[in-house]
Parts: structure tokens; C-alpha cells; sequence
């Protein structure tokens, strides 16, 4: 008999992993060596696990390359809260915050990390969508909050002007005769 568990009755991993300049360490991939090459333009990064990558910028946010004998084309472009991803079979844009990333094209593709413990795919598009709209939710009342202030404030201070314009002309007019 089979001693794993389902996946539905798995916990979530913690993401375990160390970055240096040119090794990787992490949980799931094991040890990686990288070291990049750059020209003028173009660049050659060599790869313990991916092997050789040969790429060149065509302009800001854009390369093309090949790696392993496959051709490679990656755009990159941030605008606003917005990231705009651009490749061979696709395009694609997600919105980022403070809890990961909503991918709106391709929610699979979203991440979420809560208490040090990161999710991707489908869970981790609904628990982004939840974020999201308790964010929206929390914001609309502060917006509505501080729209009703105003709105009284301005309303005291013209009902204001408008006593003390007439009580002075009032005055003004009774100075007169």
C-alpha cells in the first residue's frame, strides 16, 4: 500500500532557496551554476542546468536568443501596476502587489505568498482574486470616507461665507442709512 498522500491532503511547502552572484541553491532544483558573458548588445550565458543561452537586446525590455538550439523571443514592459510579458507563443499581463501577482490572461500563471509559505496556479488565483477585492473593498469605503468629509467640509464652509457675506451686508446696508 501506497504511503503518499493526496494532493489535496498535502501542506503547502515553504519556498527554500539561496541566491549568489553565480549559484543557485533552491529545494526543487537543486545546485545551479550560472555565469554571464556580455558584448555590446549581445550576451552568452552559460548554465549548469539550461545549458548555453545566446541572446541579444533588440531594444529596452526586449530580447531575442537561443538556448539548447530552441529560439527565444522575451519582452518585458512595466507600466503602472501593470506587467506586460511578450514572447514567441504569447502575450500576456499581470498585476502585482505586496501579496504576489494576478495574471489576467493567464490566471494559472498568478502567484501568492502569505507567512512565508508561496503558491502559484489555480489556488493562488483565487486567493489573489480574494486579496483583491477585500484591497478594493477596504479602499472604496476609505475613498467614500474621505469623499463624505470633504463634502460636509466644503458644505459647512460655503453655508459659512454665505451667512457672513449677508450678515455683512446687512450690516453694510444699515451703515449706509
Amino acid at each position: 500500500m501506497s504511503n503518499k498522500k493526496s494532493r489535496k491532503e498535502r501542506k503547502p511547502l515553504k519556498r527554500i532557496e539561496y541566491k549568489g552572484e553565480n549559484l543557485r541553491v533552491s529545494r526543487t532544483s537543486g545546485v545551479s551554476l550560472t555565469k554571464t558573458f556580455k558584448g555590446k548588445g549581445h550576451a552568452a550565458t552559460i548554465n549548469t542546468n539550461h545549458g548555453l543561452r545566446l541572446h541579444k537586446r533588440l531594444f529596452n525590455g526586449a530580447r531575442v536568443g537561443f538556448q539548447n538550439g530552441n529560439f527565444q523571443f522575451i519582452g518585458r514592459y512595466k507600466s503602472g501596476p501593470f506587467n506586460f510579458n511578450v514572447s514567441k507563443t504569447g502575450f500576456s499581463t499581470s498585476i502585482k502587489n505586496k501579496r504576489g501577482s494576478y495574471n489576467l490572461f493567464k490566471p494559472n500563471y498568478s502567484s501568492f505568498k502569505l507567512g512565508g509559505i508561496q503558491m502559484r496556479g489555480k489556488n493562488a488565483a483565487i486567493f489573489q482574486l480574494t486579496y483583491m477585492i477585500f484591497i478594493l473593498l477596504i479602499n472604496s469605503i476609505k475613498f467614500f470616507w474621505y469623499l463624505s468629509i470633504n463634502i460636509f467640509w466644503y458644505g459647512f464652509l460655503i453655508i459659512k461665507w454665505f451667512i457672513d457675506f449677508i450678515i455683512g451686508f446687512v450690516k453694510g446696508f444699515k451703515l449706509t442709512q
